[in-house]
Formats: C-alpha cells, structure tokens, sequence
C-alpha cells in the first residue's frame, strides 16, 4: 500500500465491478510511481486501481507514470487525486488535508511543539489562532505572546489553505470539519469510511450512535436504515450513503423519542426508590430529618418509612460486594452514587484501612500534591479539588462521625469523601440541584446581611472552606460568586465570614481554608508586578488570625504545572514572568 494513502477502506463489490471495466477498456488513468533506491518505485496514486488489476483481471502489466517528488509534493499528489474523486469519505478527504497541513507547517520547529499528532497539531494551532480573532474581534485584550503566535502562523496557514486541491477558509475547517475527527467516537468515524458518509451524514450518524449504541450497530452492520414501511418490501435495500443527512436524523430523532418514553416510564417506577436513594445519602451525612423532608418536599413520618428500608439497600450492597461486583456495578444497579457504596462496604474499616481500600498513599509529611483528581468522587466542576486532599484533611483533623460544614460545596467533592470515611457532612452552595446533588443545599452567602445557614443547636468540628480563588476561574462560576467581587470586597468578604464561622464553632473546631496566591503576573516580569493588585496567601492567614482562629498549620498542596505548555514557558522566561502553581491549605482552631 502507499504510504501516502488517504483512502482507509476498500470496498471488495466496487474492486472487483473497477477490476472488470479495466479488463474490457483499459486503464484509463495511469497510476503515479516514484523512483526509490536499488529500481523500485514507490506508488504514490492509484493504490485503488493496482488493487483492482490484481485481484481481478489477468494483467501483467499496466500504465504507470513515473514523477520525481519529495514527500510533500508526493503527498500533494495523492491527496489531491483522491479529495477531486467523489467517493472518498468526508473523514478521509479531512484526514488527507491534515497530513498536508501538517507537513508543511512541520517546516517550523515551534509548531511540531504543539501536540503529538498531525490532528492535534493542526486543531490546536487553528483552535489558537480562531481564539485570538475573536478577542480581537471583541475588542479584548491580547496578550503579547498570542500576538507573536498569530503574526508568525497566520499567513501560512491561509497560503496552504488557498493552494489545497479543493480551497477553502481555515476557520470553516476548523468549525465544520476537524469537529469530525475531535468531537465524534472513532467508531462512528471508521463507520463512516466503511460506507462512504459525506460530513452531514457522518454527523447524523453520530447523533444515532449517542442515542442507541446496539441500533447503530446493526445499522452499520447492515448497511440500511429500518425505517418502517420501507425495507419490508422485496425491493432493494437503499445503502446506508443513499439515505440523506436528514432522514439518518429522523430516524435517530424517533428513536430518541421512543427511548425517552421508556425511560419515563422506568423513572416512574423507580422514583421511590430514587427518594429512597436520596434518604440514605442524606441520612448517612448526619443531616437532620427535618432538613430532608423540607429538602426533599416530602413528611417527616415518609422520611422514617424510607430510613427503615435503608438497611436493606445496604444489606443487598453488602452482599453483591462479597459477590465479586464492583463499586460501580453495584452503583449502576441500584442508582446510587459510588461514594455511597463506599460508604456502606466501609462500615466498622479504620480510616488507615479505607486508604487502602480506595487505593490511595496517605502522605505524613505536609505537602499534599495529587497529579490528578479523583473521579469517582465529585462532579466535573470548576477549580474541582481532589478528593485526596479532603480525605488527607479528615484523617488528621478529625475522627469518624465528626461534623463536617462545606459553605461553598461546588461539585461535592467534600460530600463524597465524607460518605466514604464516615463523616457526617452539612454542605451548602449557590446552585439548587436537589435531582442530582441533594445533600448541598441552595444558600447564598450575602455579603450586606451575612447569616448563618443551620440552628445553633449542632456545631461543626471542621470547616472545609474551598472558595473560588478571587479571579481566577471567575467566568466558569455563576454570577453572583465572589469572584466577581473587588480586591476590597472579596477580602471584608472573608473578614466578615471568617467571624461568623469561629462564633458558630466549638473551642475545638478548627477551619481547614484552601486557597492560592492571586498575583497579575501575566506576561509581566516578577520585578514590575504591582503588589496592590495581588493577594497572597498571608492575607488569609491574618484575616484568620484577626477573627479569632490560631493558625496551627500550613500545609502545601501544589497546582498542576501542565497548564504551563512550552510555548508560554519560553515566553515566560524571555519575559522573567513568575507563575503560580503554590496552594496552600492554611489550618487553624
């Protein structure tokens, strides 16, 4: 095969129908070799012909002509014959326009910096490049690296552009054809290939793929939509490339719809065992009845009914664990989240040993650095922290059962590893997501009337207060956060706050606070940085100390560096630019 072959499937019923009409007329078009070392030759175009003359006529020997060719322009040449032919897919047409992208811009040492692959490569540049026109376009500012990145690329990348075999503007092969390849499954792409989908009927196909994955199985296995009224006839069956972008779309669209009245019905049937799942959660994080049923809009005496059948949730839990199912089988099974599934096949272990059991190190020194999160615990979610750091937190500065408030519980991180070390947990937050999370109850911090958000009568032995880290990340939080606060009101903020919460804890309680430096280092050198319009962890520490709590540990829990690519590492240098990756986790009692 050719090295230089766009072309990923070839159909044998086509092969053999080309093979025949070579073997009747001839070869019309010569296939394209160049000359290699000892006299071979390399093909460059025509793989599907020489396919087609070997396997199914008696030729010896055919027409070829002979080009001298470097590899771009070897590649120029094959992709341009199969991107001009019509029955090449739309993925391998994109995936041909990538290589010659990807070979000339190679020619630049800083681009082949950008990814691994000619597809992450291409995506990121143009990806980069589509970003800094729309800042500019939205009158934003743009730092002066994207300016240097843009100035240098951008010229080149409308040239090869304008010189493919079939033109076209970048930006639309960015927003309409490298989405193929980045946002749908591979294998709806190899289906495509197989059947030669053109873009909007790959994308169809994706939503089909999304709605059933057995269905679009069989469709591909198949080759033809059962569409009703249609294929029960004696009539051929249409190829799956003959029905249109639209109809694959309808069809997924009806079975979307078929599928969503299943799933009603199956909700119907399970909501109470769903409200049931809420109890136990609920209840397993110390939360007091009252506040369930108002949460839940259900009667106190319900509440009981459900808790009574906690226990045979727990038992059924218990024993599929002994079964061999894993954790998240058994959530699967019953709907529950894996945390409380933790929580239940936990029950009577140490908290050394559930370290063990989650397979996580426990670290006796006080820096806490975990390259990744966690997923198991905790929703996708802005400035998400690893569980790993709150369970580090809960084994030295509390005991099983303790109290455990979260002001501000974003994902539910702190929730989670609550549940699986046998913590009670009271969490609140601005979002009310009662169907999905409803242990976090909806509250609003008011900086004008701050008010505490549960009775007197119970008091916490750890806060755990993860705030958003004052701008950074304050367009992924919703409006009306903290991050949308001035230097001077974001730290009578935490004034303010931090007084509250040491008049509503015990003499024993102690706050755990998550926070990083906020310092305007972007693309100015440390020497030139204005202090005025930073705020650095030593300010939360004497806020603290102002309001009562005794500073007893500093603990560092480093950001991830990967955020830092090359490209800006080396701007960052040239520039004497000092970034922030410090956490610090500031404890106090």
């Amino acid at each position: 095969p050719s090295s230089f072959q766009s072309r990923k499937y070839f159909d044998e019923n086509s092969l053999r129908e080309l093979g025949a009409s070579i073997a009747a007329d001839g070869l019309i078009e010569p296939i394209i070799l160049r000359p290699q070392k000892k006299g071979r030759f390399e093909l460059i175009a025509g793989e599907r012909r020489l396919r087609a003359v070997r396997k199914y006529t008696d030729m010896d020997v055919i027409q070829a002509k002979i080009v001298e060719a470097d590899d771009l322009k070897a590649r120029r040449i094959s992709t341009a014959e199969n991107i001009l032919r019509q029955d090449l897919s739309a993925i391998e047409s994109i995936e041909a326009t990538i290589k010659i992208i990807d070979v000339e811009m190679g020619r630049d040492p800083e681009y082949l910096t950008v990814g691994k692959t000619p597809l992450e490569r291409v995506h990121k540049l143009l990806s980069k490049l589509d970003s800094i026109r729309r800042s500019r376009e939205r009158g934003s500012v743009v730092l002066e690296v994207e300016n240097d990145l843009s100035n240098k690329f951008i010229g080149q990348v409308e040239l090869i552009f304008n010189n493919l075999p079939k033109p076209l503007k970048w930006q639309s092969f960015l927003m309409n054809d490298l989405v193929l390849l980045t946002d749908i499954p591979s294998n709806v792409q190899k289906a495509s290939v197989k059947h030669s989908l053109n873009k909007a009927q790959t994308k169809a196909l994706a939503k089909l793929e999304q709605v059933s994955d057995k269905v679009f199985h069989d469709v591909t296995r198949k080759n033809y939509i059962p569409f009703k009224g249609v294929n029960n006839s004696h009539s051929p069956k249409p190829a799956l490339n003959e029905f249109s972008a639209r109809e694959i779309q309808a069809f997924a669209k009806n079975l979307e719809k078929a599928n969503q009245k299943k799933e009603q019905k199956r909700e119907e049937h399970q909501q109470g065992s769903r409200t049931e799942v809420k109890v136990a959660l609920m209840t397993c994080l110390g939360i007091p009845l009252v506040r369930i049923a108002q949460r839940l809009h259900i009667h106190r005496e319900t509440i009981s009914k459900y808790v009574k059948k906690n226990n045979d949730l727990f038992n059924k839990i218990h024993q599929d664990f002994k079964n061999g199912f894993s954790i998240l089988d058994i959530a699967k099974k019953y709907f529950v989240p894996q945390p409380l599934v933790w929580s239940v096949i936990l029950q009577e272990k140490t908290d050394q040993e559930r370290f063990k059991n989650l397979n996580w190190g426990l670290r006796t020194w006080d820096n806490w650095y975990f390259s990744d999160v966690d997923h198991r615990f905790g929703d996708n979610w802005p400035g998400r922290i690893p569980a790993q750091l709150v369970a580090h937190t809960l084994f030295y500065f509390t005991r099983q059962n303790d109290i455990v408030f979260d002001p501000m519980a974003g994902g539910g991180v702190v929730a989670d590893t609550c549940l699986a070390f046998n913590r009670k947990c009271w969490s609140f937050d601005l979002l009310d997501r009662v169907k999905t999370r409803p242990e976090i109850e909806p509250f609003l911090w008011d900086s004008e009337n701050l008010a505490w958000p549960v009775p007197k009568v119970k008091k916490p032995d750890l806060i755990f207060f993860d705030p958003p880290y004052f701008k950074k990340m304050a367009d992924h939080y919703m409006k009306g956060s903290i991050s949308d606060f001035s230097r001077s009101q974001y730290l009578n903020f935490f004034k303010d706050l931090f007084s509250l919460m040491k008049e509503h804890s015990k003499p024993s309680t102690r706050i755990a606070f998550l926070n990083a430096d906020f310092r305007d280092f972007q693309g100015i050198p440390a020497f030139d940085e204005d202090p005025e319009n930073a705020i650095l962890i030593l300010e939360y520490a004497k806020l603290l100390e102002n309001c009562g709590w005794k500073i007893t540990h500093l603990i560092d829990c480093p950001l991830s560096t990967e955020r830092f690519s090359a490209n800006m590492v080396s701007h960052m240098q040239d520039k004497r630019t000092l970034g922030i990756i410090r956490r610090t986790l500031i404890i106090g009692k």
